[in-house]
């Protein structure tokens, strides 16, 4: 009996090993016939691909004469880069209707006209350095990755009426008047706008920009209209005369607007700043309504803006994440509903009838949480001389308030002391130069 057991045994171990090692051998080949088969798979894929389009509309070439462009009239797709460049007069790519890669004309400084069949462009659409150009005729275009009209004095018009998708968009030194070909864009990643003396309009159907939005020193009295755009990264206006943003919700980064000339500056529906918030150096503003702002998650600035007396508008702004600077002539500063800082406070103004109070108050509660905390309105001469000099006393450790000024710390003190020290130690020589006649 106890054989037969261990025969038994013997028997059960062995069809164990033979079924695991069928098993084994069934899992590799497997695994063998789907690795091949999916390599098969790709590479067939990419012959057929590469197949489709015959050698000659492979390009990677520079085209100096009409000669060489005629060529590709049988290519509806060009794989490759091209570039136009050299000495020519008008010309024109046609029947083309794709270029998988990039298309340049650079520094063809006889081109005067430029024609294409073009619908769509996978890389960067580039005209660059073509001092005599008037006219770049792209009808058909509906789809690139990037387009760049750099240096172009003598353009007048860049058609592309059925523009849909481009992720990319710079429009530098040129001479366009309009930007109608770019209307129907809703979305980009950025779009660069600078620098176009006769261009003095942007209407622009964006909705969203993923990167960043530049509109600067364009023409005169420039009217930006951005009334669809609901939410971008960055926004950046200089020199515009008038700006609107019916629909802005959400600024990821930053919201700039520096040197411009419009008088009223409204965004009643932005929630949120996720950095640096500054209006800055506009001496014609005199208004600002961003009434449902409640959050800037940097540093929040409003500087020398000659003509802004009073600052409102801001009644929901509850939390500032970085440094507050506000600068100028105002003598009202409404910020209601602030209640924190986290970063340092410069409040000033050369108006006399500013008060403190809200801010000092706001600070002395440990609400503005920065290292240094300066407010201050213009006072008389003897006044300023005054408070200087109880400023400079304060280093000694004593916390000092000043004429619209506020120190709750020795440290903060002491920095304030550090900018008027030397008007201080100046304005001590006439009364010791009295002493001593």
């Amino acid at each position: 009996m106890q054989i037969k057991s261990t025969l038994l045994q013997a028997a059960l171990l062995s069809s164990t090993v033979l079924a695991a090692s069928k098993k084994s051998s069934s899992s590799s080949s497997k695994t063998t016939t789907t690795k091949t088969s999916s390599s098969t798979s790709k590479t067939t894929t990419t012959k057929a691909s590469s197949a489709s389009v015959p050698s000659s509309c492979s390009v990677s070439a520079t085209a100096t004469a009409q000669t060489d462009l005629d060529q590709y009239a049988s290519c509806k797709t060009l794989v490759g880069d091209l570039t136009i460049s050299g000495d020519l007069g008008g010309a024109s790519l046609a029947n083309v209707e794709t270029i998988d890669g990039s298309f340049t004309i650079k520094n063809a400084t006889g081109l005067t006209t430029f024609s294409a069949d073009l619908k769509t462009v996978t890389g960067t659409l580039t005209l660059e350095g073509l001092t005599i150009l008037t006219q770049a005729t792209f009808g058909q275009l509906e789809s690139v990755d990037t387009i760049e009209l750099v240096t172009l004095p003598a353009i007048e018009a860049f058609e592309a009426g059925l523009l849909t998708s481009v992720d990319t968009v710079l429009i530098s030194d040129t001479s366009l008047t309009s930007l109608d070909s770019f209307t129907g864009l809703t979305s980009v990643g950025s779009i660069d706008i600078n620098n176009n003396k006769y261009l003095v309009s942007f209407d622009s159907s964006l909705e969203t920009v993923s990167d960043a939005l530049t509109y600067s020193f364009n023409g005169a009295s420039s009217v930006v209209s951005l009334d669809d755009l609901i939410w971008a990264n960055n926004v950046t206006l200089s020199a515009v005369d008038s700006a609107s943003f019916s629909n802005l919700q959400y600024i990821n980064s930053s919201f700039e607007c520096i040197n411009n000339t419009f008088a009223n500056l409204t965004a009643s529906g932005l929630k949120t700043v996720g950095k640096t918030f500054s209006i800055q150096y506009n001496d014609g503003l005199t208004s600002l309504s961003f009434n449902n702002l409640t959050k800037v998650g940097g540093g929040f600035v409003i500087a020398n803006n000659t003509d802004l007396k009073i600052i409102d508008g801001f009644e929901s702004l509850t939390e500032v994440d970085g440094a507050m600077e506000i600068i100028g002539s105002f003598s009202e500063l409404d910020l209601s509903s602030l209640n924190l800082v986290k970063g340092a406070a410069d409040i000033e103004t050369t108006a006399s009838n500013y008060s403190c109070s809200a801010m000092n108050k706001l600070h002395s509660k440990g609400n503005i949480q920065g290292d240094e905390y300066t407010c201050t309105a213009a006072t008389s001469t003897s006044s300023k001389a005054s408070s200087a000099t109880k400023k400079a006393a304060s280093t000694s450790g004593s916390a000092t308030a000043t004429s619209g000024s506020t120190s709750s710390s020795s440290k903060s003190s002491g920095a304030a002391a550090g900018n008027f020290a030397p008007s201080s130690f100046m304005g001590a020589f006439p009364a010791v130069a009295a002493l001593l006649l």
